[in-house]
């Protein structure tokens, strides 16, 4: 049995300031990205930013900076959280090209 002997300080969430979270939103066309990544079904709910990198434990927070972030809808969002091993290596690959080109969902420049 695990004892806890201070009490566990509540979260106050992620903070991503306006300025990169404008940055990620645009890079992504305003838009999920998981289409963009290959991930499957159609985009459904609110546009979210999401931490692709996993954070390595309980409590702890993965790095809150542009190539670790993208915008999913809470569907892909979902399909990412439970099955992370799949779909991460792939988001990882989407950032490299949004990153590389300018933004995830335009082609290569020639």
């Amino acid at each position: 049995m695990i004892r806890r002997y201070a009490q566990i300080r509540p979260s106050r969430g992620t903070v991503i300031s306006p300025a990169l979270r404008a940055e990620v939103r645009s890079a992504d066309g305003f838009g999920c990205a998981g289409y963009s990544a290959g991930m499957l079904g159609e985009c459904f709910g609110g546009i979210e930013l999401d931490h692709i990198r996993a954070s390595h434990g309980i409590g702890m927070k993965s790095a809150t900076e542009r190539p670790n972030l993208v915008s999913l809808c809470s569907a892909h969002h979902r399909q990412k959280t439970e099955n992370g091993r799949k779909w991460r290596p792939l988001l990882l690959e989407y950032i490299a090209r949004r990153d590389q080109w300018g933004g995830g969902r335009e082609e290569a420049p020639e």
